[in-house]
């Protein structure tokens, strides 16, 4: 077998495994109390809509910022990562591999994102309605972060401007990588918040999301569509970009559910005041 496949294969258990201990040792974890009290503050002062565009905006912009140094200090080492790296992988090509890896790096694609996207709307609408929740906040939600991402990953490519490899048009930071974090992981938020799922469900369903991740980064990196660095890139701000929306998303789920402290907090004196699980936490939701 290809060294390169053998080894790839092989990093994709490690993180498999490392992640589903990472979450179980520190999955419970939640926003620190201040930004949870602001989170709640905001969402009554203005609404829940109005809490979730300031909240997301300015997480956002934070992230895009901190993007665009990544994308500055990257450069500096074009040469002796990226250089190496693509010149390693294009020595270890094999036409026998590049077919199926092809296929399975399609899982970040743009319109194969977006039809998950529609799909995962469509359903989680319909849930939505069934518990009788806000059945706007997935369409919202989920259309959110596809623009978002989008246009952000845009703009840094624009204004990092790095240059792509000679054989693609791939720049900073890697979409793939992003768009499998943020999209595909909004859709596990919200899937998680609405089916109250256990908690090993809950661990698994981020660590496959992470996994996918790491999937995505090696075929782009093996078909040499990225700069190795790129692909960091992709997974510093997909990853940046899916925990502004985990915890701004939160102002959009229903106030009965949540406490300032981030917490349901029923009234014990009046069983119909109860919610029905708690509310999101942060990554790792709580029932």
């Amino acid at each position: 077998m290809e060294i390169i496949i053998l080894l790839a294969m092989t990093s994709v258990h490690f993180v498999s495994v490392i992640s589903v201990l990472l979450f179980h040792r520190f999955g419970r974890l939640s926003a620190p109390g201040r930004l949870v009290l602001a989170r709640a503050q905001l969402a009554g002062t203005l609404g829940p809509v109005g809490g979730f565009v300031m909240l997301y905006g300015a997480g956002v912009f934070v992230l895009t910022a901190g993007g665009l140094a990544l994308g500055e200090l990257v450069q500096r080492v074009e040469g002796p990562v990226d250089r190496a790296v693509f010149d390693l992988m294009e020595d270890h090509y094999d036409r026998q591999w590049a077919d199926p890896v092809e296929l399975v790096g399609r899982l970040g694609n743009v319109w194969q994102t977006r039809f998950v996207a529609l799909v995962a709307i469509v359903v989680l609408t319909g849930v939505a309605l069934w518990r009788r929740e806000r059945p706007w906040v997935p369409a919202f939600l989920i259309s959110t972060s596809v623009l978002v991402q989008k246009f952000d990953q845009a703009a840094l490519a624009k204004v990092v401007d790095r240059g792509h490899p000679p054989t693609t048009l791939g720049t900073f930071p890697s979409g793939g990588c992003a768009r499998v974090l943020v999209i595909y992981g909004t859709i596990t938020f919200l899937a998680l918040a609405y089916s109250c799922a256990g908690r090993a469900v809950r661990i698994w369903s981020w660590s496959a999301i992470v996994t996918l991740a790491y999937v995505e980064g090696c075929t782009r990196t093996y078909l040499n569509k990225h700069w190795v660095t790129d692909v960091f890139g992709g997974w510093a701000v997909g990853g940046a970009m899916l925990l502004v929306t985990v915890f701004a998303a939160r102002a959009l789920l229903d106030a009965r559910r949540m406490a300032p402290d981030g917490d349901a907090s029923p009234n014990r004196s009046n069983p119909a005041s109860r919610p029905r699980h708690r509310a999101l936490a942060g990554v790792m939701p709580d029932c």
